[in-house]
């Protein structure tokens, strides 16, 4: 007798629960906030999947939150704020997931992966020059398309590989090409605060991007692996072989040159760029191989210098392929066109 109670006292609850659920829904939906009411009924109808009458009041929320959401997609668009408008995009597939509309936007989006190596040619020293700290990391900063937002990616302490992923509104080629290293340093976390400060070690600031002309030539349909197109000549010619000072205010100029990015430089370097751009269209995808790059501090305490390196082994892309979450972005299909520099005399 006592277990049929208790089943029934839980069967009361759920009961109730369930009703809750609705009522407060239908409290939210009266005063015009339809995504929140969406979510009472969404649990409603989950608890009593039976019941037409949550069935119902879901579908109804469904369709009203989906036009606020394309609402708001629309404005976050119009202001170039493309994650908070992805988002917002991506709300209104799930509860809509036939809307043509939503479907048509979709096609729209594309990816994009900045990926690259960093490694320290000299840290004996380094902890004596970094206030104590409980946490700390490598980290790169990237420039985006987006003046005011700089994608952050900290760097693996065991391969170290960085990667971090953007998304653009069906972007031209032009906007591509303002992915630049903004700087290179540790963050340094303190547990107790919650604290965060970084220390540059690199500083570029954010390169300006005078002038580009010219188009890409579209190489074909054909998918291939990226680990298959690498003209380390070109590369080779183009990247710093002895260690430099990056500068703020780098002003740079390209030409989109068939197959290739030619780049002018006020500094006659281009490590602040990356060394490949792998083009994915039909796909959505888009990877910017950073390559490998290295830091060297010669006198301790001193200013830290910089330099990518170029070789046949390629081993970074190994370590970075690992993760297989980044898969999609390891082939390409219009084609890889490999920044090089103008700028013959680049030592010094």
């Amino acid at each position: 007798m006592l277990r049929v109670l208790i089943l029934l006292s839980i069967l009361t609850v759920w009961l109730q629960s369930c009703n809750y659920n609705y009522y407060r829904g239908m409290e939210l939906e009266a005063k015009g906030r339809f995504e929140e009411a969406n979510i009472e009924y969404r649990r409603a109808f989950t608890n009593s999947p039976g019941n037409e009458k949550y069935r119902e009041a879901f579908a109804r929320t469904a369709e009203r939150t989906t036009i606020d959401l394309l609402e708001r997609y629309q404005k976050y668009l119009d202001e170039k704020k493309y994650r908070l408008a992805y988002r917002r995009l991506e709300q209104a597939q799930t509860l809509s997931p036939e809307n043509q509309t939503i479907k048509n936007e979709l096609r729209k989006w594309f990816r994009i992966l900045l990926a690259g190596k960093v490694e320290l040619a000299q840290i004996k020293s380094l902890r004596n020059q970094i206030p104590f700290t409980d946490q700390i990391y490598l980290e790169v900063r990237l420039n985006s398309p987006s003046v005011s937002r700089v994608l952050k990616a900290s760097v693996d302490y065991q391969t170290q590989i960085f990667s971090v992923d953007d998304i653009l509104y069906d972007p031209p080629q032009n906007l591509l090409m303002l992915y630049t290293i903004n700087s290179i340093g540790v963050a340094l976390i303190n547990n107790s605060s919650g604290q965060k400060r970084f220390k540059k070690f690199v500083d570029f600031k954010t390169p300006v991007l005078v002038k580009v002309q010219g188009v890409l030539q579209d190489a074909g349909d054909d998918l291939m692996p990226i680990a298959n197109f690498y003209p380390i000549d070109k590369l080779k010619l183009s990247s710093s072989q002895s260690y430099w000072y990056p500068a703020r205010g780098i002003r740079y100029s390209l030409s989109l040159h068939g197959n290739k990015i030619e780049v002018d430089s006020s500094v006659s370097k281009i490590d602040f760029l990356p060394q490949i751009l792998y083009i994915n269209r039909k796909d959505k995808r888009y990877f910017l191989d950073f390559g490998h790059l290295q830091l060297f501090q010669k006198k301790t305490g001193g200013l830290w210098s910089f330099r990518r390196i170029v070789n046949e082994e390629r081993a970074y892309l190994s370590d970075l392929k690992k993760n297989l979450i980044l898969n999609p972005y390891f082939y390409f299909r219009e084609g890889g066109y490999p920044f090089v520099s103008n700028n013959l005399s680049n030592e010094g």
